[in-house]
């Protein structure tokens, strides 16, 4: 049974991905680097290290690309959802044009492999808009101008709606994640790399780092980059700074609007791109109704969307695909890319603050210089140990959502019995003083050997009926219907119920 991060299909997933994987035979393999985690991060910064002459593996749960990059809605974005004049705020003047440089950087790599390696993965650039508050807009533009991005006011957005006046920003980008990760896979292997699927439960740093898998193997490795999104390798720093929502994107057939990134201002803020379908023809996906993960429903904000896409444009054909993803909310808006803190030899790419694709670019940009020792410009900003005050008060607000699931433990359980659970279905189940992950399959055969305990910091996990997967409230931990982690900052599955203590 394949673990993957959801049982909704994306568009992306009409794209075959080969998974080039190899197996590792033996224990007590030695690499220079093992990258944990097969996403776009991992993938093109194994490629960038296996190209410098390093020795690397990739190891990952699922198969390339299977996790959130297939998830995403794939907008390749300079133009930063989190706000440049926020971002000054945060960072300075400097800081946030190192920002946008660094995103902008990202896209020109992109568009330079796919040059160099003619992938077909529909890349091109398009204009980016930016709709909404008139307030919001007004403080944009300046701090945008000053971050050095090209952008000019325009009196609409060119949707099939009205939209008021608008920011376009030039140089913006889009393309099919998972085509491109299959080829940067390719050149990766080609280079010398391997990729692995398997479970990895713990990084020991050390020198070497051992790097321990399920069922007792372990590889030992100079250097270790964690590109598992939450990130597995810290337990406490980086979760609690960060946010972990849930994301949705519905997809419509349509035609005549013109490929572009587009955003509002809303909170939560909708998200629209163009996408060419595997048949020739042309959707559009309308993505947002972000919720905390195990927070909210999937099919309220499903239905929001709806409302609010065809309430706009009544033309919108048949919906093709829906499906949602994970986006990781750092509360200073950057992602942490670079040395993990108190470790050595092992680094991180967490918080992709929803531009993740172009984020894991620029790890495989930054994490090399790094690795082998040199500075970097965008080192500092990016950095894992940066001061914990840039966005004190989103942490604070969000430390308050992620500890008030914790009253699950006192309060009543999803079911009372296991009559109540149809076929691929699950909910909670008291036993004692123990809380039962009781789940269903699709056999109708039902389990009650797992805990409903996350391993990662004890919350108790929701059933998300959606992608049929557990949901941790607090931190952003997702295992599937038997329990088995899917998405960390867990790096164990759920604990067997007669052994309820932390595997962490």
């Amino acid at each position: 049974m394949e673990r993957t991060s959801g049982t909704t299909r994306s568009t992306w997933r009409d794209v075959a991905v080969e998974t080039l994987v190899t197996p590792l035979e033996t224990d007590d393999v030695v690499v220079d680097v093992c990258v944990v985690g097969a996403g776009i991060a991992g993938l093109t910064t194994a490629r960038a290290l296996a190209r410098a002459g390093k020795n690397v593996v990739v190891i990952d749960l699922a198969p390339i690309a299977h996790g959130q990059t297939e998830r995403t809605s794939a907008h390749l974005a300079s133009a930063l959802d989190d706000r440049f004049y926020l971002l000054a705020k945060h960072f300075g003047e400097d800081g946030a044009r190192l920002a946008a440089q660094s995103h902008a950087a990202a896209i020109d790599e992109i568009e330079r492999l796919v040059r160099d390696l003619a992938i077909d993965c529909q890349f091109r650039r398009v204009d980016g808009y930016l709709w909404g508050s008139q307030r919001e807009l007004d403080k944009e533009l300046p701090a945008a101008r000053e971050a050095g991005l090209v952008v000019e006011p325009v009196e609409s957005a060119p949707l099939p709606f009205e939209t008021g006046r608008a920011l376009r920003f030039a140089n913006q980008a889009e393309f099919v994640p998972t085509a491109f990760c299959e080829a940067i896979a390719r050149d990766l292997v080609a280079a010398g790399g391997r990729i692995h699927q398997g479970h990895v439960t713990m990084v020991n740093d050390g020198e070497p780092c051992v790097v321990e898998l399920e069922g007792g193997g372990k590889l030992l490795a100079t250097d270790v980059v964690d590109s598992t999104g939450m990130g597995i390798t810290s337990r406490y720093q980086l979760p609690l700074r960060c946010a972990a929502y849930r994301s949705y994107v519905i997809a419509f057939r349509t035609s005549a609007i013109p490929h572009a990134l587009y955003w509002d201002t809303e909170d939560p803020y909708h998200y629209l791109r163009v996408v060419t379908l595997a048949d020739g023809g042309e959707a559009l996906l309308v993505g947002g109704a972000d919720h905390r993960v195990g927070q909210g429903d999937p099919e309220t904000s499903w239905a929001t969307l709806e409302r609010w896409a065809r309430k706009r444009m009544p033309m919108l054909g048949e919906e093709v695909a829906r499906w949602s993803g994970q986006i990781l909310e750092p509360a200073d808006a950057l992602a942490f890319i670079g040395k993990l803190p108190g470790a050595q030899h092992t680094y991180i790419v967490a918080g992709d603050s929803g531009n993740g694709l172009t984020h894991g670019v620029i790890s495989s940009l930054l994490l090399p210089s790094l690795i082998a020792g040199n500075e970097h410009p965008w080192a500092k900003l990016y950095d894992p140990d940066r001061s914990r005050l840039h966005g004190l008060g989103t942490l604070l607000r969000e430390a308050i959502s992620s500890n008030l699931p914790f009253r699950d433990w006192i309060s009543p359980a999803d079911i009372k019995s296991v009559d109540e659970l149809e076929p691929n279905s699950g909910g909670t189940l008291r036993k004692g003083v123990h809380l039962i992950a009781a789940y269903r399959d699709e056999h109708g055969q039902c389990h009650l050997d797992k805990s409903a305990r996350c391993p990662h910091m004890h919350g108790v996990v929701r059933w998300n009926e959606a992608e049929h997967s557990w949901d941790c409230p607090v931190h952003g931990s997702r295992f599937d219907g038997r329990g088995r982690v899917l998405n960390g900052p867990s790096a164990c599955d759920l604990s067997d119920l007669e052994d309820t203590s932390s595997e962490e």
